[in-house]
């Protein structure tokens, strides 16, 4: 099982050298009040970025990680050099708005790891999304480019298409402190909690906030949706049930590498703004790194939400300047997104790769997000969606910074003009994409709901600097929507809180205690290179949707078929193919397998290794008993692990697949 003090340790070692890479960035381009706050999120997304196409050179074995960290370190050391502003004592209460902002962080962090319980072990519900661990033990185990440890069909390509640079910064630290994939998560989650929260205060401070600023930015991005107290309420089925939307709190637990992503397209979006400034060629460099770690941490965030927002601010900074300059910020502004294209470009076409052999058309769509339920006509709400979206869907999930922030914002832009309007282009493209595109790769709405988190760390710091700054009228009236939105929100706020941090009890807690012994036995009688079956069933009730977590968290190998839910987002193969596979897979454990379905297993899924449980139907009509295609290698009342007869020769290793 993880530990929460190797996670822990992890985290602080991020903490410690993400801070440091990113310091030299902070001063130079960013200088003013918070500038150093900055700097964990900005030397997270140069540090991966940059470190990712050199491991795909040299290997990333542990000699190679020290190295190239320690690389980044001592230049970083370098460039501060005569840089005096590390050595100011920063005031007391942001020293303790830090510190605050850290135990805060651990807390979606916490909903990573595991829960003692009287009966065995439990987890939070927002585990079902770090399923994805795999990918991390993955690549430290074999490195970059990552393969695809959730499925492997014959003749589709076994490269993994997915934005993982979050992952893979996890894996880096994984190989430099030892700790596990499923540790490193847990630390890379508060770590990125933890970023976005120093984002947000910094942000805040240049924005001219008071001393009170860093406080209430944690206060109001810890604020959950007031959606529960309203379904409580007589007329809450006007409104259609919760989706995957919410505040930071939830986002941190759920969806770390977005959250990510957003910090990279908000300092993106400075950066871009900085070399409109004239901050040269320096600019244009930052520009480039962060526009392509944000690609590559989201696609919904930091492909489709960042290119909106950046034509636009691009256009009107452009307009903005001279006519002398406009000449000199376009091309640096073009060489800086070429040089994101070529860095991103791996990952594009492994992406286009898999779009095709997929099909089922384009990744996108143009709908509106769906707010009114069932009560109100449906005729009525295909007009009424899009105005419910704004003035009643944001004001619900995001109560306590929704409105505040706004009358924020129109606050600044009043007082600083075009200063400020980037930043507002930013929020405007956000929420607009959130609202009015959906992603149809699956049946959830990621793109959606994780638009919508640029927008978030805007609003956020917008509404503090407001509060904070005083007497006037409107800093009155965001004070007083903040507070109402806080206190409205505080049970679900807890509600969410207890989750990640003791979770809920679950039927399968006594036997996912069991299940580290069970993958050790696996581990015994699989290579590194060779993959593993399991029913995909086992321990279903242990997430909110059944997914393969036992495997995830705790197998350290690549799975033939991790199950339904992660083939519909990383097999390579439309969906009549991906039904098929299931199919037989539920055949096999349930015990009710054909003649030919082992040796389909066996052929066509490349499964190396097969794991029986007594939960699996197939316990008691084992259809891996003939010895013709498997032969068993380990039999214990817990488990029965078969190995392949022989394995082909020409079977594709997952190093060739590269």
């Amino acid at each position: 099982m993880a530990s929460v003090e190797l996670a822990l340790c992890a985290a602080v070692a991020m903490v410690l050298v993400w801070t440091w890479i990113g310091m030299p960035v902070a001063t130079r381009l960013f200088a003013g009040p918070g500038a150093l706050l900055l700097a964990p999120a900005l030397g997270f997304a140069v540090h991966v970025v940059v470190a990712l196409p050199v491991f795909h050179l040299i290997g990333m074995g542990r000699g190679a990680v020290v190295a190239v960290t320690a690389a980044c370190v001592v230049g970083a050391l370098l460039a501060m050099r005569g840089r005096e502003v590390v050595l100011r004592s920063p005031p007391v209460s942001l020293t303790v708005a830090v510190v605050l902002a850290a135990l805060l962080a651990w807390v979606p962090a916490a909903s990573v790891l595991p829960k003692a319980t009287s009966e065995g072990v439990t987890l939070a519900a927002s585990i079902f999304d770090h399923s994805k661990i795999a990918m991390i033990d993955g690549m430290t185990r074999s490195g970059v480019p990552a393969l695809n440890p959730f499925v492997h069909e014959a003749g589709t390509p076994d490269r993994l298409s997915y934005y993982y640079l979050w992952h893979f910064g996890a894996a880096v630290f994984a190989v430099l402190t030892g700790v596990s994939g499923w540790e490193a998560d847990a630390a890379l989650t508060g770590f990125t909690g933890f970023a976005s929260l120093l984002l947000m205060m910094g942000l805040a401070l240049r924005l001219g906030a008071g001393r009170a600023a860093p406080f209430l930015v944690l206060v109001l991005a810890a604020s959950a949706s007031i959606r529960s107290l309203l379904d409580a309420l007589p007329f809450a089925s006007v409104l259609k049930e919760a989706s995957g939307l919410g505040g930071w709190l939830f986002q941190t637990a759920w969806a770390p590498q977005h959250l990510a992503s957003a910090s990279c397209v908000v300092l993106a979006c400075l950066a871009l703004v900085r070399l409109a400034e004239g901050g040269g060629w320096l600019a244009a460099l930052l520009f480039g790194l962060l526009a392509a770690a944000g690609y590559q941490t989201s696609i919904w965030v930091g492909g489709v939400t960042f290119a909106v927002a950046a034509f636009a601010i691009a256009l009107f900074l452009l307009l903005s300047l001279e006519p002398q300059r406009r000449a000199g910020f376009a091309v640096r502004v073009g060489a800086a997104g070429a040089l994101a294209l070529l860095l991103s470009l791996p990952f594009l076409l492994d992406q286009a790769s898999v779009a095709a052999a997929r099909g089922g058309g384009f990744p996108l769509a143009l709908s509106a997000v769906e707010v009114l339920g069932a009560s109100v006509p449906a005729t009525l709400r295909a007009w009424l969606d899009v105005p419910a979206y704004w003035l009643v869907y944001l004001p619900v999930e995001f109560a306590s910074f929704y409105v505040a922030g706004l009358i924020g914002l129109w606050m600044l832009v009043r007082e600083r003009g075009a200063a400020v309007m980037p930043l507002a282009l930013l929020v405007a493209a956000s929420l607009t994409v959130a609202g009015l595109l959906r992603s149809t790769v699956a049946w959830n709405n990621d793109l959606g709901w994780r638009a919508v988190l640029p927008a978030l760390l805007l609003l956020v710091p917008f509404a503090a600097a407001a509060i904070s700054r005083g007497s006037t009228v409107g800093a009155r009236i965001a004070g007083i929507a903040a507070a109402a939105g806080v206190v409205l929100a505080l049970p679900y706020t807890l509600e969410l809180a207890r989750e990640d941090l003791f979770a809920s009890p679950t039927p399968s807690e006594r036997a996912f205690a069991g299940a580290p012994a069970l993958w050790q036995a696996v581990q015994r009688h699989t290579s590194m290179d060779e993959r593993v079956a399991n029913n995909p069933a086992f321990l279903a009730d242990a997430t909110p949707w059944p997914v393969n977590i036992s495997w995830a968290l705790l197998g350290n190998r690549l799975s033939c078929y991790g199950g339904d839910d992660l083939a519909i987002a990383f097999a390579a193969a439309p969906a009549p193919s991906r039904a098929a596979t299931k199919d037989l897979f539920d055949r096999v454990f349930a015990g009710t397998a054909t003649p030919g379905d082992v040796r389909t297993m066996a052929e066509r899924y490349g499964c190396d290794v097969i794991v029986l449980v007594p939960q699996d139907g197939a316990w008691a009509s084992d259809p891996f008993t003939s010895g013709d295609v498997y032969r068993p290698v380990e039999a214990q009342d817990g488990w029965r692990i078969y190995r392949r007869v022989q394995r082909p020769a020409n079977q594709l290793k997952p190093r060739s697949s590269q």
